[in-house]
């Protein structure tokens, strides 16, 4: 093992989640140390305390950061309690789309799932359909969602869902859509996604097929359980079940391609003009549905190249 490169990737690490204002305890380093795997923790422990004695990274209440960013740690604690009780707001939101026929599996993700959100955060959905029925599951979750007020909508951001991610589940796999060749936001971005409803474990299948960014987060080990789950129960199993299979073969694909048409019909000129380009911030196609029209990865990239030079890496 290179000691000098061990501490370079822990400086890398720390600058990316800087600028997330977000310090990280020893455990929280290894598990996303940035393109360096490690099996010894005792040497994570080790560079930490040569990083300290040359006062490159400093350590309070357990949390490390880069020198003279301490005020990050109160930050992220209070980010925390806001990210928690959009959970709990994200969770009663499932309450009302479960019963939708061909959705797989909702995660939470952006800033709630990364415990980065601010009061005033809206709360990210990345949601998995079966396959060649995403626009049946779009149609119908904006349409509960907005019924019921729970849904983003002009000004109404605060606690309300925002879905702008839909994939099928022939489509798990995200590389095709980075940003850039080193996307080291989206690497992070895809693997704190949190389950939120996933009654048939899409969370571990998710992660198998992003294979591709263990090259980037190596010592990262998914966990498979997650605690407050929103379950299915025995209505919704029915009433998916009875949907599914009125919706099955040539039927359900004409309902498919007319609930496509007319979300297409209702998309925005600029929106449709941005998935054009290929810096992959909107994405329109059968399988993936991705509407992130202010897409910030290539930006967080820029800042955490200037940070890294700006620490002599």
């Amino acid at each position: 093992m290179n000691h000098h490169d061990l501490k370079e990737s822990i400086l890398k690490t720390l600058a990316y989640f800087d600028i997330q204002h977000y310090p990280l305890t020893a455990p929280e380093i290894w598990q996303w140390l940035y393109r360096f795997e490690i099996s010894d923790f005792k040497q994570i422990i080790a560079a930490l305390d040569t990083l300290e004695s040359q006062h490159k990274v400093m350590q309070k209440y357990g949390y490390f950061y880069l020198s003279g960013r301490e005020e990050i740690i109160e930050i992220r604690r209070a980010r925390l309690v806001a990210s928690e009780l959009k959970l709990k707001k994200a969770r009663r939101a499932i309450q009302f789309i479960k019963y939708i026929p061909f959705l797989k599996a909702v995660f939470v993700c952006n800033t709630v799932a990364a415990g980065t959100a601010f009061e005033e955060s809206d709360i990210d959905f990345f949601i998995i359909a079966d396959r060649n029925r995403l626009y049946i599951v779009r149609f119908f979750t904006n349409l509960i969602l907005r019924i019921f007020g729970l849904r983003t909508y002009g000004e109404h951001t605060a606690d309300r869902i925002c879905l702008s991610f839909f994939v099928d589940d022939q489509n798990l796999n995200l590389e095709k859509i980075k940003a850039l060749p080193e996307d080291i936001h989206f690497a992070y971005w895809a693997f704190q996604m949190m389950p939120v409803y996933d009654p048939e474990n899409y969370l571990k299948r998710f992660f198998s097929a992003n294979h591709w960014i263990k090259k980037y987060i190596p010592n990262f080990n998914f966990q498979t359980q997650y605690n407050n789950l929103v379950k299915p129960n025995i209505i919704s199993c029915a009433w998916q079940k009875i949907w599914q299979t009125m919706w099955r073969g040539q039927y359900g694909d004409l309902i498919e391609t007319q609930a496509r048409e007319w979300q297409l019909l209702k998309m925005s000129p600029g929106v449709k003009e941005k998935a054009k380009l290929e810096d992959n911030g909107v994405v329109i196609n059968s399988g993936i549905v991705k509407l992130h029209e202010a897409d910030t990865r290539a930006a967080i990239h820029g800042m955490w190249a200037k940070a890294i030079s700006d620490l002599g890496l």
